[in-house]
């Protein structure tokens, strides 16, 4: 994986020679896009976003795909370029992970001394609960989706989950938000997949949370997009593992620290390979 990475280093500083990866705004469903590491991310606040995703115009025959991107999702899509690919297809990037913020600001310094240093500064404000602009968690986007489901009216959909996950994060989110029209299924393994799209479809949710899990939810709904009829799909990861009571959210305290993945590896230790990505991701910005 390590040499991967080195090839795909030497490719960006290839393009960044060419201008196709600096830091940059540009505007994408009238909100700002910056980019790093090939994917362009979605760049205004969470309010923007919610705007978006729910006013009319956007809704009439419009599919929006919203991928929440974390330096996990980063350093996958570095050595698997059919999930590169996927990922470039969703309609909205949104950075859930403070690490991106962490490199978008790092890697306006020159490589070596001055990275270093900018890198230790630019941490110590984030564990001050600083340079939050941007950073939008897809756990509380689907909350506050719902919420608005409520205002407008229109049903949600959950889908995937361990065993009964996605049925009770519906219940739990129909209790904070009376009047919640919402639906559930588990998915595959348990469904089939035919028997999931027909279930969704006859429902005509507004907004479709599906949690399968990072790669392969996303892969399921590129596959799947064209046949589903909803206005919204999102991939929501452990969201419902969160709202159904399995497992305890870290405290704003910590998030607000961006330390919510020592959090859940405090929780969950067998989940400490997949940390292992985090060192690789900050080797990769500090080289870049």
């Amino acid at each position: 994986m390590t040499k991967v990475i080195y090839y795909k280093l030497r490719k960006m500083k290839k393009m960044q020679k060419r201008g196709l990866t600096e830091s940059g705004e540009s505007e994408i469903y009238d909100g700002k896009m910056w980019k790093i590491c090939g994917i362009s991310f979605f760049g205004s606040q969470s309010r923007k976003l919610l705007k978006i995703l729910s006013v009319k115009k956007y809704s009439l025959g419009t599919k929006i795909w919203v991928t929440t991107v974390n330096p996990e999702f980063v350093m996958a899509a570095m050595v698997d370029k059919k999930f590169a690919d996927i990922i470039d297809k969703s309609n909205i990037k949104v950075v859930d992970g403070i690490g991106l913020i962490w490199a978008k600001e790092v890697l306006k310094s020159s490589k070596g001394f001055k990275r270093w240093w900018r890198a230790l500064t630019i941490g110590i404000e984030i564990l001050g609960g600083k340079r939050r602009e941007g950073l939008i968690s897809g756990a509380d986007l689907m909350v506050d989706l719902c919420k608005i489901a409520v205002k407008k009216n229109v049903k949600v959909f959950f889908l995937g989950g361990c065993k009964n996950r996605a049925q009770e994060s519906g219940k739990f989110l129909a209790k904070k938000f009376p009047g919640l029209k919402y639906d559930y299924c588990q998915g595959e393994p348990v469904v089939n997949n035919d028997e999931v799209i027909k279930k969704v479809n006859k429902f005509r949710p507004e907004y479709l949370f599906v949690a399968y899990g990072m790669k392969r939810q996303e892969e399921w709904i590129e596959r799947n997009l064209p046949s589903l009829n909803v206005k919204v799909v999102m991939g929501v990861g452990r969201s419902f593992d969160y709202y159904s009571g399995a497992l305890k959210r870290a405290p704003k305290w910590v998030r607000m620290m961006g330390f919510e993945w020592l959090y859940s590896l405090f929780k969950e230790p067998k989940r400490w390979k997949r940390q292992l990505v985090l060192p690789k991701f900050i080797w990769m910005v500090m080289n870049y």
